[in-house]
C-alpha cells in the first residue's frame, strides 16, 4: 500500500486521508448547513447506497470486483473512488470502463490498484469497526457534522455551491465524514496505543535529517590519560606500562571508570573534573579516537590509545545537540514527523496481519490502460 508522507498533515488527518480514497472536499472551502433541524440533518444519510447496477462488467459477478469475507467491493465504488482522486490529485478526470480499462486524465494503472487497494483496507476496517461497537450512529453524526461545520466558520448559503464545485452531494460529505470519524475511533483504540518515540529517537531523527551531523551532534566523553614522556627512567617508564595494563584489567572486570580516573589519570584537573570532557563535534576529535566511535553507541570504553607519548581510555557518553536551542525550537515538528511514520509502519503491518485473516478473493477483473 503505498502511502505519502506530509509532514505538515496532523497524524490522524493523515492516516485517515490515506486509508482509503476520500472524496475530494476541502473543509475550509466548505459552506455550513447549520441551521438545518436534526429531521433534515439525519436525511442527509439515508439511502446512500453502491450503485452497482449503473455499470456492469462481463468479468465480475453483480458488479463484484473483490470480496473481503462477506463484504464486496463493487466495480462502482472503485469507478467513484478514481474519478474523485484523479481530479484532486491530477485535477483532469479518468474514469474506469467495465473493461477495466482506463479513460481519460492521467492516472496510472499503479495509481488506480492503489486506490483498489485502499477500498480492500477500508472494508477490512469497516469490519473490525463494526465489531469493536465504533460505529457512528445518525443522530451523534449530525451533532459531529453541525459541530465541525461551525467550526470552520462556515456559512449555509454558499454550502451547496461548495459541494457541488468539488463534486460531492451532502450525502456523500455526510457519509465520508462518518467514515473518517470512525477510522479515528479505530485507530486511537487499535493503532495509537502501539506508537511512540522517545526522547532519544526524536534526536536521532533530528540528526539524520541534518546535513552537516558532524556539526549538529556533539560527542561526550571522559578520558583517562597516562603520559610517558621523555626522559623518564626505565623504572619510571615501566611503571607507567603497568597502570596501563591494570586499567585495562579494571575496566574488564566492570570497575567504574570514573574511580580508575581519579586513582591513575595523569591529568592535572582529574580529580575535579572526573575526566568530563567538554562536548565537540565528532570531526574535531583525534583520528583514531573518531574511527573507533564512529558508528557506535554508547555507553563504551575505549582505549588505550596511544596518541604522542600519551595513552588515553575515553568512555563514551552519548551525544548532545550542538544547537540546543534550535533542536528545542523544531523538536516538536521532527517528533510529528517521527510520529506519522510509526504509524505508517504500524498501520501497514496491522492491515497485512488483517488480510492474512480475511479471505481477500479479487475476480478476474485487471485495470490497464
Amino acid at each position: 500500500m503505498q502511502i505519502i508522507h506530509s509532514s505538515r498533515i496532523a497524524l490522524f488527518s493523515l492516516w485517515l486521508a490515506l486509508l482509503a480514497p476520500m472524496t475530494a472536499f476541502d473543509s475550509a472551502q466548505a459552506e455550513s448547513i447549520l441551521t438545518r433541524n436534526p429531521a433534515q440533518l439525519g436525511a442527509l444519510t439515508s439511502n446512500v447506497k453502491p450503485k452497482a447496477e449503473q455499470i456492469m462488467n462481463t468479468n465480475t459477478i453483480d458488479g463484484i470486483i473483490v470480496t473481503v469475507a462477506d463484504e464486496a467491493v463493487l466495480l462502482s465504488e472503485l469507478q467513484s473512488a478514481v474519478a474523485s482522486e484523479s481530479m484532486r490529485i491530477k485535477r483532469k478526470l479518468t474514469q474506469v470502463i467495465p473493461q477495466g480499462k482506463l479513460v481519460g486524465g492521467d492516472l496510472s494503472v499503479e495509481e488506480a490498484e492503489n486506490i483498489l487497494d485502499q477500498l480492500i483496507n477500508q472494508k477490512i476496517l469497516s469490519i473490525r469497526i463494526r465489531e469493536l461497537g465504533l460505529n457512528v450512529a445518525d443522530d451523534e453524526l449530525d451533532g459531529e457534522v453541525k459541530s465541525y461545520l461551525q467550526s470552520e466558520g462556515i456559512t449555509e448559503a454558499r454550502f451547496p455551491e461548495m459541494l457541488k464545485s468539488s463534486g460531492l452531494t451532502e450525502n456523500s460529505f455526510r457519509e465520508d465524514f462518518r467514515r473518517r470519524i470512525e477510522t479515528q475511533r479505530f485507530i486511537g483504540r487499535i493503532i495509537r496505543p502501539l506508537v511512540s518515540v522517545t526522547e532519544d529517537q526524536v534526536r536521532g531523527y533530528y540528526l539524520a535529517k541534518n546535513a552537516d551531523k558532524s556539526k549538529a551532534m556533539l560527542v561526550k566523553l571522559r578520558s583517562l590519560m597516562i603520559e610517558i614522556p621523555a626522559g623518564l627512567s626505565n623504572e619510571e617508564r615501566q611503571a607507567k606500562k603497568r597502570n596501563i595494563e591494570t586499567v585495562r584489567k579494571e575496566l574488564d572486570a566492570g570497575r567504574p571508570f570514573v574511580e580508575l580516573v581519579r586513582m591513575y589519570s595523569d591529568a592535572k584537573d582529574a580529580i575535579k573534573t572526573e575526566g568530563l570532557l567538554p562536548p565537540r563535534p565528532l570531526s574535531e576529535l583525534p583520528p583514531k579516537l573518531s574511527a573507533l566511535l564512529k558508528g557506535k553507541t554508547a555507553p563504551l570504553v575505549i582505549g588505550p590509545i596511544e596518541i604522542g607519548l600519551t595513552f588515553f581510555f575515553f568512555e563514551y557518553l552519548g551525544n548532545e545537540m550542538g544547537d540546543q536551542k534550535q533542536y528545542e525550537k523544531e523538536r516538536s515538528r521532527y517528533e510529528a514527523e517521527l510520529l506519522d511514520f510509526k504509524f505508517k509502519e504500524r498501520l501497514d503491518e496491522y492491515l497485512k496481519n488483517e488480510r492474512l485473516k480475511f479471505k481477500v478473493n479479487r475476480r478476474n477483473f485487471n485495470i490497464s490502460r
